[in-house]
């Protein structure tokens, strides 16, 4: 459905769902594959996740966009690619209640630590490019409103360009 009261309605029943106590590691997979056949119109679905998940996940939401117009909504801290030095650190897996000490003050560590986001990343970028899916990229430290307008400003153009339109950007030159 569309509108404000279906929005509300779906927020209200998230709401209300109880929390899932952490029982391991993420399974995106599973959540989309149950998700999918109760979709029956096709519908504009957006996944929020910090997509660190167990592998596998990119086919099934390659599935869900055959049908549906999907978006990932990636939810990611910029402290995830870049690590401080604040010297001994107690840190905790927040879905397996693992936790060890880390110096962040050694510079090995720091450079371990940003090259294995790195591949993470670029890991992340290829598996949501092969499963054909739009992103929109929502870093804790920027502006909501802001990264939203671009991601919709973005569509926008690419539908225009799709549709065989002139880019904005040239056409102030082309009227001339």
């Amino acid at each position: 459905k569309t509108g404000r009261m279906h929005v509300l309605h779906l927020m209200q029943r998230m709401r209300a769902r109880p929390s899932a106590a952490a029982t391991g590691t993420t399974r995106l997979a599973d959540l989309i594959e149950r998700a999918r056949p109760s979709i029956k119109r096709r519908s504009a679905v957006f996944i929020v996740s910090d997509f660190i998940s167990e592998s596998g996940w990119e086919a099934s939401m390659a599935r869900l966009a055959q049908k549906h117009d999907v978006v990932a909504v990636r939810l990611y801290d910029p402290l995830e690619m870049q690590l401080p030095e604040l010297g001994m650190v107690l840190m905790q897996d927040a879905e397996t209640g693992e936790q060890l000490f880390v110096d962040t003050g050694a510079r090995g560590f720091r450079e371990r630590f940003e090259a294995a986001a790195e591949r993470r990343e670029q890991e992340l970028r290829t598996s949501l490019a092969r499963a054909g899916v739009d992103t929109l990229e929502l870093p804790t430290d920027a502006d909501l409103g802001d990264s939203i307008l671009s991601f919709v400003d973005a569509r926008r153009q690419r539908s225009r360009l799709a549709a065989g339109a002139m880019p904005l950007h040239n056409r102030a030159r082309s009227v001339a």
